[in-house]
């Protein structure tokens, strides 16, 4: 039996089942109000539901819905008028009841499904299963073959499977189906063998209502469309082959993982260059899954690294394509690599600038006499003695941090002279760096990601970081700037985020980049909202009081740093799952040239919901989870921390997107690493109900993860 909505009704949200006449009357049971699928007559193994919808100009989907054996009863009259088969035989048993024997015939639609690793299952006691086949519209080539996964990520609705079948850089020719004309299952078989990608969801319940199973197609439908409505599969150009060099490989496979996952969806070859017994060097079959080649360079920081790089890159045999790093003290390096070859970069000045954080606090404040930069506390103690013009003048509260550091590392709060010199003795002593003095600026944190394509911005969101240690009133000069929680999307007003964003595009551009992500950490200063605890102990950023809302007006984004990359590895997932960009795939084009698929990899998904930013499929919390002391990891249940958390507390678990473990059992732990705190965890959490109820559900996570650690 075939039974199929006609177009034009998906949308009316008046689910209406349209039956062949002649059919009918051997289904009254169909008929309104609709009833559970159990007492619906179908065509043994064959679908028993489907339908084509053109989600968008994109994309069609053919959604097929398959009954489980136990439901099927054989009706050969109406299974040959729709060119379909029986499978299964109703036969009589002795005792009177109808058995179902099976059919030597098999089915082709069944087969196409097989072919791909889907289908059912027990298709004896499994339940109600839906497929759905996605059709782009057009000829092209596929840009990267884990589009569809990444596109789904977190889909409300449960999945079993997603099986793509377009490889990175693959040809695709078109099918655009009829919804009218599929009206076999050899045309459903097409149309599957046909599909870019076809998802298989999870069973629903047998005693699920034609009524229900209209609305689930209607959400999945909706859902789908807000995900792959601004989204390209496909590229109308060929793409060509081409092979990038990491220079500096990750530290480990958790850190690495997300690039070298993203080289491989976009067909990129992978060159490491790195020091002689990195992880990656030896030539195993793990390590060849990650990476082309390992090219064993002495990356020691000193004049010569440029040329032992290029040297490397010269003795290997196939040409390279671009080159990158995701490490913040090889940015000048690689960018003298890349202009040395001639290889697609921004210019070396801006790396240099991004860099050195004394230089990049100039781009904002050129003439600001709160910012200094000294070597030592002697050079500090000449500084303040001086009776020139321009001379250093203080405004406390100050930051003082290294010029040349990251991860808050070494960064202090300095609220009065008498822990001046402490603060920059610390910050000097980092890294061999001098010590930038700047202003501190009070307002809520940021961190905003942008994707620029020669200067125009493709994709950009904000991100709130909660107050931390160093935001404290009494702070002093110990207490660190170490993030404590992310949220996104911010809560920020929409003109303070057009404010932020307009503010440190112009910065980025007046540094000299262009072109690729960068991830900047900026304070609005003046603006009408602040952090409050709004019951129960939930802190967040909310409006000010109305008295108060005049100040939103004059808010000023103030740059704190630019970092010329993806965020890391951590902070970059929670804008991977809430926005569907991956800023790993970003980079690594930006590295090669290919801005075809920049284009395309810098899509956000479409969703539109009250409170949230436009494209964030939810509100998400990104929670670190610190050391809660110094001594040895202990697994004391044999499970992770965070595999024990799902495992005691189910309730959290179906919230818990992503959630890492850092420490094995063994490991060494201490409170801080290089002056900020040490983490040994980090789990993203999600709500669609509010940008409340994710808070909360975070700090549900951070107090109820149990992290044994033993003291020596």
């Amino acid at each position: 039996m075939a039974v199929g909505v006609l177009p034009g009704q998906f949308e009316s949200r008046q689910p209406k089942l349209f039956v062949d006449s002649d059919f009918s009357s051997a289904s009254p049971t169909l008929n309104t109000p609709p009833s559970p699928l159990e007492s619906v007559n179908s065509n043994s193994s064959r679908p028993f539901f489907w339908e084509v919808v053109p989600l968008c100009d994109l994309y069609s989907v053919a959604h097929v819905i398959l009954l489980p054996s136990s439901l099927r009863v054989s009706y050969d009259p109406v299974s040959s008028r729709h060119g379909l088969s029986g499978a299964n035989a109703a036969v009589k048993g002795a005792d009177g009841v109808n058995r179902h024997q099976p059919h030597p015939e098999t089915s082709r639609f069944l087969d196409a499904l097989a072919d791909l690793g889907l289908g059912q299952g027990n298709s004896a006691t499994a339940g109600v299963s839906v497929f759905t086949a996605i059709l782009p519209s057009t000829d092209g080539y596929a840009s990267q073959s884990d589009f569809l996964r990444l596109r789904l990520l977190d889909f409300p609705f449960p999945i079993s499977k997603i099986q793509e079948t377009l490889r990175a850089r693959q040809k695709y020719s078109a099918c655009r189906p009829s919804p009218s004309s599929a009206n076999s299952e050899d045309y459903l078989a097409s149309l599957i063998e046909q599909a870019a990608g076809v998802i298989q969801w999870a069973d629903l319940e047998s005693s699920v209502s034609i009524l229900d199973l209209q609305q689930y197609l209607l959400g999945l439908t909706h859902e789908l469309r807000d995900r792959l409505n601004n989204a390209p599969w496909l590229t109308p150009h060929p793409i060509a082959r081409k092979r990038a060099a990491l220079i500096r490989g990750r530290p480990n496979l958790t850190a690495g993982g997300p690039v070298y996952r993203a080289a491989r969806a976009l067909g990129l070859d992978l060159v490491i260059i790195d020091d002689e017994s990195h992880w990656l060097q030896p030539d195993t079959d793990d390590n060849r899954m990650h990476r082309e080649a390992f090219l064993a360079t002495d990356m020691t920081e000193d004049a010569g690294l440029v040329d032992r790089i290029l040297a490397s890159i010269a003795r290997y045999p196939l040409p390279i394509h671009g080159v990158f790093t995701l490490s913040d003290n090889f940015f000048v390096t690689t960018a003298l690599v890349a202009d040395a070859l001639g290889l697609p970069t921004n210019p070396v000045s801006a790396f240099q600038t991004s860099v050195d954080k004394h230089r990049s606090r100039l781009l904002q404040d050129p003439t600001g006499s709160s910012v200094a930069r000294v070597s030592s506390v002697e050079e500090l103690d000449a500084l303040l003695l001086s009776s020139a013009p321009a001379a250093f003048s203080p405004v406390y509260p100050l930051i003082v941090k290294p010029t040349k550091g990251w991860s808050s590392e070494c960064v202090s709060k300095v609220t009065s002279p008498r822990d001046l010199a402490a603060a920059v003795a610390k910050a000097t002593a980092r890294h061999g760096s001098a010590a930038v003095i700047e202003p501190f600026f009070d307002g809520p944190e940021i961190d905003a990601n942008f994707v620029l394509l020669d200067g125009e911005v493709l994709f950009f969101e904000v991100a709130d970081e909660p107050p931390c240690q160093a935001d404290g009133k009494d702070a002093g000069v110990e207490a660190t700037f170490s993030p404590e929680a992310l949220t996104l999307p911010s809560a920020l007003p929409g003109g303070e985020q057009e404010t932020v964003r307009e503010t440190l595009r112009g910065l980025l551009v007046k540094a000299g980049f262009r072109t690729g992500v960068f991830h900047v950490e900026a304070r609005v200063v003046g603006s009408g909202t602040e952090y409050l605890d709004v019951g129960e102990g939930v802190v967040d950023l909310v409006v000010r009081h109305h008295d108060d809302m005049e100040v939103s007006k004059k808010a000023e984004c103030k740059l704190v740093e630019i970092n010329a990359r993806p965020p890391g590895y951590r902070v970059s997932v929670p804008s991977r799952h809430t926005y569907g960009v991956d800023f790993f795939a970003v980079h690594m084009l930006a590295a090669v040239g290919d801005h075809d698929r920049l284009r395309l990899a810098a899509r956000s998904f479409d969703h539109a919901a009250e409170g949230r930013t436009r494209g964030a499929q939810y509100w998400s919390r990104l929670v670190y989870v610190p050391a809660p002391k110094e001594g040895v990891v202990r697994w004391p249940s044999g499970l992770s921390p965070c595999e024990e958390l799902k495992k005691r507390r189910p309730d959290l678990k179906e919230r818990i997107m992503v959630a890492v473990d850092y420490c094995v059992p063994g490991d060494r732990i201490g409170m801080y690493t290089d002056g900020a705190r040490t983490y040994v965890a980090h789990l993203l959490v999600c709500s669609r109900v509010s940008r409340r109820d994710t808070i909360e559900m975070g700090d549900d996570v951070l107090r109820a993860i149990q992290i044994e650690v033993e003291e020596e």
